[in-house]
């Protein structure tokens, strides 16, 4: 039996994620790759293959068929004017979350073209059935996430690329320096039917300029990030319910600090929203 999917076992095991739970993996695997093929000798596709298959298992004994599983496999073509196709386009978000759209039919996607999932268990169908316009509005995945308590499950990745979630809060509280924006294109659904369909984001004012921060220690001082950490894993936790309030402190009362690092801009809720709403046309 592999040594690191015996870790990865355990940790799961240690960080409470149990039978029933809702769970968000954020991934980073490139690295973990480059370790199979040198301390296991896992140097064929198959081989990575089975490795990779063994972990999902893992995860789906772990919440059992009453838990939920999910990986982003978001892409941004559709704002670029280019057609969806919901079966075939690839996501660009790592590489363990394309792989499940293409290894595992157990899982299937969710609608939405710019943020969908790969999705399993107890919700699934829920969610396959989702029809939100808006990416994180409060029709989609991201308002489920905070009312059922879904778990983020971090495997060597850190917040700061995989909370996502973050801009559901931004939406919730109407944060000044971003606005709606409308993408309209062609898409194709799960049964190969083409049409054409409108599909919105909370976007950033592009002449802001900044870069996402979100510390680990943030929500580690906050007690909300537990992790454990092995000699080629590193996986942590986080209740997305419980960070909500926190996040939404930050913004509201604290600039952002901890969710941004502005260089040309500071938020200033009196003085309102920077842009108003938009519509970008590139139908083909």
């Amino acid at each position: 039996m592999s040594q690191i999917l015996e870790d990865f076992k355990q940790g799961l095991s240690d960080l409470g994620i149990t039978k029933g739970d809702i769970v968000y993996v954020g991934s980073d695997i490139t690295q973990l790759l480059v370790v199979l093929r040198k301390k296991e000798d896992r140097k064929s596709r198959e081989e990575q293959n089975e490795f990779l298959h063994a972990m999902i298992d893992a995860l789906q004994e772990q919440v059992g068929e009453e838990g939920t599983l999910l990986f982003p496999v978001y892409t941004w073509s559709f704002c670029k004017g280019k057609p969806y196709d919901v079966s075939k386009t690839p996501g660009t978000v790592g590489v363990l979350n394309n792989w499940v759209l293409k290894n595992r039919t157990d899982f299937r996607r969710t609608a939405h073209p710019l943020y969908s999932f790969m999705v399993w268990g107890k919700d699934a169908e829920m969610l396959l059935a989702m029809d939100n316009q808006e990416a994180w509005g409060k029709d989609s995945p991201f308002e489920y996430f905070k009312e059922q308590h879904a778990k983020l499950f971090l495997l060597n990745v850190t917040l700061q690329r995989a909370f996502t979630f973050m801009h559901y809060v931004e939406q919730s509280v109407e944060v000044p320096y971003r606005y709606h924006k409308y993408f309209l294109g062609n898409y194709t659904d799960a049964k190969g039917h083409t049409t054409a369909r409108c599909y919105s984001m909370y976007v950033r004012d592009l002449d802001i300029e900044t870069e996402e921060y979100m510390p680990d220690s943030f929500m580690e001082e906050a007690g909300l990030l537990h992790g454990v950490h092995t000699e080629d894993l590193t996986l942590k936790v986080i209740d997305m319910a419980e960070a909500y309030p926190v996040v939404a402190e930050d913004l509201l009362h604290n600039g952002g600090k901890n969710c941004y690092h502005f260089t040309n801009y500071e938020i200033d809720w009196e003085k309102g929203r920077t842009h108003e709403h938009e519509i970008s046309d590139r139908l083909s």
